[in-house]
This record gives C-alpha cells, sequence and structure tokens, in this order.
C-alpha cells in the first residue's frame, strides 16, 4: 500500500490531498469561496490546499468531509471500514473520529510533537520489520603470528557472514591470531577483522608480511611491538623487507556471527530490491 509522503501532501492510499478536495469540491459544483466559508477559511486557504502549498488542519477535516459528501476513511485513505484489513485492522471509525478530535483541540506546538513522535513511532516500526543486515567476509585460514611467526602460503579460506556493524561494514577480511605474543589484546586463536591498508599509523596494530611469514604487532617507529612483555620489538634490517597487509580494527565478537535464518532473510530482502 501506498504511504503519505515525507512533507504529509498525500493520504495512506497515496492520493493527494489537494486533488481529493478539488475533485470533492467541482462534484459537489461548488467554488473556492463557497467551500472556503463553510470550512471558516478564506478562499486563498482552499487554493493553497488544491495547489498542493499546504494541507487542511486537522481539526477542520471533519468539516471539510462533511462539505464534500467524503468518509474520513476516504479522506485519509483509509480502507473501507465495512472491511477491516491490513495495517489498519482493528481501528474503527469512531476511533479515528476521536482521535482527530482530540488532536484538533491541540495548539500547533502540541501538533508539531504529536506528528514527531508519531514520525519515530513509524521509523521505529518499520526498523523492527527490516532484517539485520548481512556482511560476507573472507575468513582466512592461514593465520598470522603473534608469536614466533607463521608461513603464510597461497591465500585460502572460505566467506563467512556477520551481522553489520561499523568494523564488520570496514574490515575486508578474517584472519586468525596465532600465539600469545599480542595478549592481551589478542589471544591465541582470537579472529580479528583487517581492514587492507599498505601503511599504519604509529600505535596502530596492522598485520605485516616479511618474506614468507606474517606477525600481528603494534606499529612504532623502532620497529613491531608485542603487547606481551615476555616478547622482544621485532626490527628487521634493510635486506628484510616488510610490507603492512592492512590494520587490525578488533575482534570479531562472539554475537557478530549471523546464524543462518538471519543470512536467509537478509538475503530474501536484498532479492526484493527494498
Amino acid at each position: 500500500m501506498a504511504r503519505s509522503d515525507q512533507n504529509g501532501m498525500t493520504n495512506a492510499a497515496g492520493i493527494a490531498y489537494g486533488e481529493l478536495i478539488r475533485r470533492q469540491r467541482k462534484e459537489k459544483k461548488m467554488n473556492q469561496e463557497e467551500l472556503g466559508a463553510l470550512v471558516k477559511v478564506g478562499k486563498n486557504a482552499v487554493g493553497a490546499w488544491e495547489a498542493g502549498r499546504s494541507r487542511p488542519d486537522v481539526g477542520s477535516v471533519p468539516v471539510i468531509c462533511e462539505a464534500l459528501g467524503l468518509s474520513l476513511e476516504e479522506f485519509f485513505g483509509f480502507p473501507d471500514k465495512s472491511g477491516e484489513t491490513g495495517e489498519y485492522s482493528g481501528i474503527s471509525g469512531e476511533e479515528r473520529a476521536d482521535l482527530l478530535r482530540r488532536y484538533g483541540v491541540l495548539n500547533p506546538y502540541n501538533r508539531q510533537v504529536i506528528m514527531r513522535q508519531m514520525d519515530m513511532l513509524h521509523q521505529m516500526q518499520e526498523d523492527t520489520r527490516k532484517p539485520r543486515k548481512i556482511i560476507r567476509l573472507f575468513r582466512n585460514e592461514l593465520a598470522a603470528s603473534a608469536g614466533p611467526g607463521e608461513t603464510l602460503e597461497a591465500t585460502r579460506g572460505e566467506e563467512v557472514y556477520l551481522f553489520a556493524d561499523q568494523a564488520t561494514e570496514t574490515a575486508d577480511e578474517i584472519i586468525r591470531v596465532n600465539g600469545n605474543s599480542m595478549e592481551p589484546t589478542f589471544m591465541d586463536g582470537d579472529l580479528v577483522l583487517v581492514k587492507h591498508a599498505s601503511r599504519v599509523r604509529p600505535g596502530e596494530i596492522g598485520v605485516f608480511i616479511c618474506g614468507d611469514t606474517g606477525y600481528i604487532k603494534e606499529y612504532r617507529e623502532d620497529g613491531l611491538h608485542s603487547h606481551n612483555p615476555a616478547y622482544a620489538p621485532l626490527v628487521f634490517s634493510e635486506n628484510e623487507p616488510v610490507h603492512c597487509v592492512g590494520r587490525v580494527l578488533g575482534r570479531v565478537r562472539e554475537d557478530a556471527w549471523a546464524d543462518d535464518e538471519s543470512v536467509r532473510a537478509w538475503q530474501e530482502y536484498e532479492q526484493k530490491g527494498r
């Protein structure tokens, strides 16, 4: 079903309020001045409604509907109350009229407060219908050393699914920590998120390769440092070129792994093009 636009110029059925008023006014063979007199507004106000520059005050809607021979359901684009279905089911015409009466006695400021709160609730309700976004990342089965060093051969691994957050959306791959030299920051066997980068800044933790051995270390000007004080910094000579693979964003949290049902729900959501 269509929904009201951001500026509130169309009803729930996607019909412009101004077009609806103009059409019904002409059917009633009434001019703008005559309609304005019934609603107690000027001709210019009616013209502004019909041109889409503004919409009637909600408190005046019942009078407009009576003058134009419209029901409140027709004006707001609600389904016919004789066959309540869909998202408006269970809301009677009497309830809607009561809501309008209550809204009509509020001052302009309080009406704006109510509309903002309704917009917020609508967004919250819409968000609950949308499945959690899923990120697909490559999990490298070859570990980077947080110990003496491990040989990195040809990349091998698999694609995995995680719930989207700032870290998982930024990362390019997942690498396993091997060894205890980065404790207590990272433990042996931890899976970390890595953003590919050719360099990192001093104080940042990166993944580095020297020859065919990979390391996860903190980069400092004087070398690659472990967080475990039992390990000395790694310093390489000019004949031992070291290059940076990426920056470590952090550990993959246990609750970041997406379950099969969530993955299917997100894939179906994407296929619908929403």
